[in-house]
C-alpha cells in the first residue's frame, strides 16, 4: 500500500508539473515512476517477463500521447533539438553520445555473457500428489494407509446426517486451528498471521475463492498430515513452511481442522467422481 501511494503522489507531481517540465520529461518522469514501481512495489516480486511486458505497454501508450498532436510533438522535440544545436550545450551532446552507445553496449554484453547460475529446473507450482500414503499420527501406534484418490474425509457425510454430531467437529477444528495454524494463516484464515511476512512462500489465503473450493478434501488432508517435506521431488526445491502435522496432531484433528476451515468460509470442498468413506472416524482404512 506504501509503495503505491508513493507511485500516486509521484505521478500527480508529474502531472501538476507537466507545464513546467515539459512533455519530454514529464513522460520520462511518468516512465520511470512506473518502471521503479514495477520493480519495488510488489511482494512477491513481478515476475520479469511481467515487468517487461508492462514497460512495453506504458512505452507505446506514452509514445502515443506525446504524438496525439502538433503541439505535443513540438514540445518533445524542443529540448531534444536544443541539446543538437545550441553551442552552449556542446557538452551535452557529448555525453549523450557517449552515455547511449556504452548503455547499450553494456546490455548488450550481459545479455551474451554466460550465467554462473545453474539452469532453472522446472517445477510444478501446484503438485500433483501420491495415489495414497501412509500417515502416523502422533497418538497412532501403527501407520494407517489413505488413498487420496478413493478415500475422502470419515466425517463429511455427519454434515447432512447428522448435524450435531459434525458441529462438534467443527468446533473441535477451530481449537486446533487456533492452537496450531492461526500464527501463519491468520485470525480470518487470510494467509496474514503473525509469522506470514517472514514467510516465503506466504502461508495460504483460505478465504480467496482460488484456494479451497478448488481443492478436495483428500488432496488437503495430505498437504496438513506431509507438510512442506512431504512435497514430492519432481517440484522441487520447495520453500513451504507448512510442517508435517501428523508428527504433532491426531487424524481426527487433521479432519475436524479441515471441517472447521470449510465450516468458516462458507465453501464446499471440490466434488470427487469417486468418494468412498473410512470404517471409523479418524479417516483411512
Amino acid at each position: 500500500m506504501t509503495a503505491a501511494l508513493v507511485y500516486l503522489s509521484a505521478c500527480v507531481l508529474i502531472f501538476l508539473l507537466r507545464w513546467d517540465l515539459g512533455q519530454l520529461w514529464s513522460a520520462i518522469g511518468f516512465f520511470l515512476a512506473t518502471y521503479f514501481y514495477m520493480i519495488w512495489g510488489f511482494e512477491p516480486a513481478a515476475p520479469a517477463s511481467i515487468v517487461g511486458l508492462y514497460m512495453s505497454v506504458s512505452l507505446v501508450a506514452l509514445l502515443l500521447y506525446v504524438t496525439s498532436s502538433d503541439v505535443a510533438m513540438e514540445s518533445v522535440w524542443r529540448p531534444i533539438r536544443a541539446v543538437m544545436i545550441t553551442p552552449s550545450r556542446k557538452k551535452s551532446l557529448i555525453a549523450m553520445l557517449v552515455l547511449v552507445p556504452t548503455a547499450v553496449a553494456w546490455q548488450s554484453y550481459k545479455s551474451a555473457v554466460p550465467s554462473g547460475n545453474a539452469p532453472a529446473s522446472p517445477r510444478n507450482v501446484h503438485p500433483a500428489p501420491p495415489s495414497s500414503m501412509d500417515v502416523k499420527a502422533i497418538d497412532d501406534s501403527e501407520s494407517h494407509s489413505f488413498s487420496i484418490v478413493l478415500d475422502d474425509s470419515p466425517i463429511r457425510h455427519l454434515e447432512k446426517s447428522d448435524p450435531d454430531k459434525f458441529a462438534e467437529h467443527v468446533a473441535n477444528g477451530k481449537r486446533v486451528y487456533y492452537e496450531n495454524c492461526f500464527f501463519c494463516h491468520g485470525d480470518t484464515l487470510a494467509g496474514d498471521g503473525h509469522y506470514a511476512a517472514a514467510l516465503n512462500p506466504r502461508p495460504a489465503n483460505f478465504v480467496d475463492k482460488g484456494t479451497l473450493p478448488m481443492l478436495q478434501e483428500a488432496f488437503l488432508y495430505w498437504r496438513i498430515a506431509k507438510g512442506g517435506p512431504g512435497l514430492p521431488a519432481e517440484g522441487t526445491p520447495w520453500d513451504s513452511s507448512m510442517p508435517a502435522w501428523e508428527k504433532f496432531i491426531s487424524r481426527a484433528d487433521m479432519w475436524d481442522t479441515l471441517a472447521f476451515l470449510f465450516e468458516y468460509t462458507g465453501f464446499q470442498p471440490r466434488a470427487k467422481d469417486m468418494m468412498g468413506h473410512g470404517d471409523d472416524e479418524e479417516g483411512g482404512h
